[in-house]
């Protein structure tokens, strides 16, 4: 994949964790395509999951779920009851992110699963161990470009 492609594609945002908790993250800048809130968890922390198909190639290592509120606008916010939700894999490649995932949003039924996987790849990145600031890349239908924007990704940054 080009990297001036990846670049026009990619948008960010930056999430602080709230004060006194383990998993409540904020917006803090950025775009708004997630909820304004997000949990983001660790594996220890993470709320029990089928592990079944998603992708067996990579170690689960976190989650994040999300709901919008009413007065938020998002391409994401689609169906009642307005959820994301995505299961964060490492890629022992990339050790200086967190994870990547690939964005599941409530279907018709109110329900996420495989079908309402949208394809479109976030990655994850913090510069503390405490993961008290983290920025999430987007990249709009772009699952498939995994490793081409994981190694753009990692000449911008490190």
């Amino acid at each position: 994949m080009n990297e001036q492609f990846i670049e026009a594609i990619k948008q960010s945002a930056t999430y602080q964790r709230k004060e006194g908790t383990a998993t409540s993250y904020y917006w803090a800048t950025g775009a708004k395509l997630l909820p304004d809130r997000l949990s983001i968890s660790k594996e220890s922390e993470m709320r029990e999951t089928s592990h079944t198909g998603r992708n067996p190639l990579h170690k689960i290592i976190g989650q994040i779920m999300g709901t919008f509120k009413k007065n938020e606008s998002s391409p994401l916010k689609l169906n009642k009851p307005f959820q994301l939700r995505t299961n964060l894999w490492q890629m022992e490649s990339f050790p200086s992110f967190i994870g990547y995932g690939t964005i599941g949003i409530s279907n018709q039924l109110g329900k996420i699963d495989r079908q309402s996987d949208t394809g479109d790849l976030i990655v994850l990145h913090t510069a503390t161990k405490d993961w008290k600031e983290i920025t999430i890349y987007y990249f709009a239908g772009s699952v498939m470009e995994l490793e081409s924007i994981m190694e753009f990704l990692y000449k911008r940054i490190n």
